[in-house]
């Protein structure tokens, strides 16, 4: 097993509308949010962690390929196929549990060929978000709901941080190249999964509007990419090694 090359894929992320991957936090005070953005704690700024990404990523393959993804995941956890050649696998990564055989398989499968970058706001969305800043937005903005028991009726209002609509991030993935079945993977399930995230989602409230991505080639003008393909949108290099 030998490294062949890297296939570096570069995107601008824009958020078609709000956008909300959300972080953990041990306390609350009060007058806080009830949902807030995860942000990078030396700039403050909300950013898309990589492991958000691929995560999605993969959830929407396993489930376009259905079956044992679906069905024979256990505790909630991905599926271990027993196959060295499973694309989720290959490309995602894969654990092994503390046995020869998965070991073997782990061994003969190789290493993640997937990595995600973190990815950040593009200089010039930060300057037009600079004027959601002014208003004390931190480059978010407050969506107010209001949650309505369908008995009762007392209305329970919650607030709900995200990234403005408009909103664009730099992302950078790369891809590791061992044999021939990753070329073919490449086109036949990494792009599938990308395809998948324009249509459905990315962080949180989904069903509820939010989310909705969409991927610009990064050198090219933004005017009229909407009619392009996505591998036309996006670029995508070999690096040599």
């Amino acid at each position: 097993m030998k490294l062949r090359k890297i296939i570096r894929i570069r995107a601008i992320l824009l958020a078609k509308s709000g956008l909300r991957i959300g972080m953990s936090r041990d306390q609350m005070a009060i007058g806080d949010l009830d949902n807030p953005v995860i942000r990078n704690p030396l700039t403050e700024e909300p950013y898309i962690p990589g492991s958000s990404l691929k995560g999605k990523l993969r959830y929407l393959l396993e489930w376009a390929l259905g079956g044992d993804y679906i069905l024979k995941s256990k505790d909630k956890h991905v599926y271990a196929s027993p196959d060295p050649q499973d694309p989720v696998a290959r490309i995602f990564g894969l654990a092994p549990e503390n046995n020869p055989e998965s070991l073997r398989i782990a061994q003969e499968r190789g290493p993640t060929r997937l990595l995600v970058r973190d990815a950040y706001l593009t200089e010039d969305s930060k300057r037009e978000l600079e004027r959601v800043a002014a208003r004390g937005g931190l480059y978010t903005e407050i969506k107010q709901e209001v949650f309505i028991p369908r008995l009762g009726g007392n209305a329970n209002p919650r607030t709900t941080e995200r990234v403005p609509a408009g909103a664009r991030f730099g992302v950078e993935m790369t891809y590791r190249v061992l044999d021939a079945l990753d070329e073919e993977y490449f086109k036949k399930y990494l792009l599938k999964a990308l395809k998948l995230l324009e249509l459905d989602g990315l962080g949180g409230h989904i069903s509820r509007g939010y989310g909705q991505v969409f991927f610009l080639h990064p050198g090219k003008p933004w005017e009229g990419q909407e009619d392009l393909p996505l591998e036309e949108r996006l670029e995508i290099q070999e690096v040599p090694l």
